[in-house]
């Protein structure tokens, strides 16, 4: 009996083991399959693939006022290279600016087929290129870019009405107002303050020639006077002080600006050699001292903080009742319509302005349009000179965008107001031949 129930144990309990061996198998099976199954899920999803760019390059046309600007385009345009993402290259072509040169060796290349993707671009010459179908339609980009409120209604107006065809074809980079640098210690020898109206100006110009060191000869002259390359821009500072405006220089209000505006060369306010003054030697007159005042932009602030300190300082050229008016000195970029990647070249617009290569552009030089990229840095906020640079803009505007405008600036304004300067023709005569030279006449 005890040998039955022993051999009944044994076999309940290899009954047991079956059992539990079977469970055991059962369970690994499940899982088995349910891993298989999670792996044929996990295989079935495709990976996303990074977007493939096809590879793009841009030639891009633009000028500098010195070597500084140059470099810090170029390390702009290398930014943009290395980190656009879209396989874009742009390569920057510098160009002399030769007093508004520059618009017309574009001209002639894009004319003739040739000539850049993208380039620099002067307001005054924006009805020239839209008249010849030079210059491609930007506003449907700039309607579905998410930063253009960051520039005023008023500025992206202002690029529309420069083509007078209601396109966008100018895109807006840098506004910079005119405004008039002096040297404060000049200022205190000379016994004048700040000038609020025109009177006291000229009166400022006056007093501050002078001979410090008492040999008879003028060793400090009042104002730079740029006669030749861009020194049209100064002359509209006169124009509307007397009730003139560009729209005729043959009235006798421009006539009385002109005069008022000459007589700064002939009384001897001037360095002799403002006939043939251009950018390069109004700088030069400013830096080493030879001059008192000159009508110049947030573009040199800078450098003028940097070699006098606090002996520099500016104010917004007075006006009268009767008006006031300074140029928006002005670089804008264009997008060619013989540009084949539109889309590209307006991914380089956006880095230049609210992206890095406006940042970049900014810190070295002061200029750009109060995008939110510059606002929020210290070269802003420790500039004094934007202060004055918002006050002129209230009162700037441009030359009329005649067909003819590029003729006048680059060529008709140095030849003719050296003349004028001269004394070889009066000023009627002179303006006379400058209002031709505008309107077209």
């Amino acid at each position: 009996m005890k040998k039955f129930l022993a051999l009944l144990m044994v076999f309940a309990m290899a009954l047991s083991f079956m059992a539990c061996g079977s469970s055991t198998e059962t369970t690994e099976t499940e899982a088995t399959a349910t891993e298989t199954e999670t792996a044929a899920t996990v295989t079935e999803e495709p990976e996303a693939e990074a977007e493939v760019y096809e590879p793009v390059t841009l030639t891009y046309w633009y000028w500098a006022d010195n070597t500084d600007q140059s470099e810090l385009v170029q390390e702009a345009v290398t930014a943009f290279n290395e980190t656009n993402g879209k396989n874009i290259t742009v390569v920057a072509e510098e160009y002399p600016w030769d007093s508004g040169g520059f618009m017309q060796v574009v001209f002639t290349a894009a004319v003739g087929g040739g000539g850049p993707d993208i380039s620099n671009f002067k307001l005054q010459a924006g009805k020239l290129y839209s008249t010849n179908g030079l210059i491609a339609d930007m506003s449907s980009y700039v309607d579905e870019w998410e930063d253009a409120d960051q520039i005023t209604d008023t500025v992206w107006q202002l690029m529309k009405d420069t083509t007078d065809d209601g396109t966008l074809s100018i895109l807006p980079w840098t506004l910079e107002p005119l405004y008039v640098y002096y040297r404060p210690s000049y200022f205190e020898m000379a016994g004048v303050e700040v000038p609020t109206t025109f009177d006291e100006f000229m009166d400022a110009v006056a007093k501050c020639t002078m001979d410090t060191d008492g040999d008879g000869v003028t060793d400090i002259y009042g104002f730079g006077m740029r006669g030749a390359g861009g020194g049209q821009e100064h002359l509209g500072n006169f124009l509307y002080a007397f009730g003139a405006s560009w729209d005729d220089l043959t009235t006798p209000e421009a006539t009385a600006a002109y005069e008022a505006y000459l007589s700064i060369y002939e009384n001897g306010y001037a360095p002799e050699s403002a006939v043939n003054a251009a950018y390069a030697e109004i700088v030069d007159g400013f830096s080493t001292g030879l001059t008192a005042m000159i009508i110049h932009h947030i573009g040199s602030s800078q450098m003028w903080m940097e070699q006098f300190g606090d002996d520099v300082a500016a104010f917004v050229f007075p006006g009268t009742d009767l008006g006031q008016w300074t140029c928006a000195g002005d670089t804008e970029l264009a997008v060619y319509e013989s540009c084949e990647n539109k889309d590209a070249a307006f991914e380089f617009y956006k880095f230049m302005t609210t992206g890095e290569g406006g940042t970049i552009w900014f810190k070295g030089t002061g200029k750009g349009l109060g995008t939110d990229n510059l606002v929020a840095t210290e070269e802003y906020t420790d500039n004094p000179f934007q202060a004055v640079s918002a006050e002129a803009l209230q009162y700037a505007g441009v030359l009329p965008p005649t067909d003819t405008l590029s003729e006048f600036t680059g060529t008709v304004w140095a030849q003719t107001n050296q003349q004028a300067l001269l004394g070889q023709i009066t000023a009627e005569e002179a303006l006379a031949i400058m209002n031709a030279s505008i309107w077209g006449e």
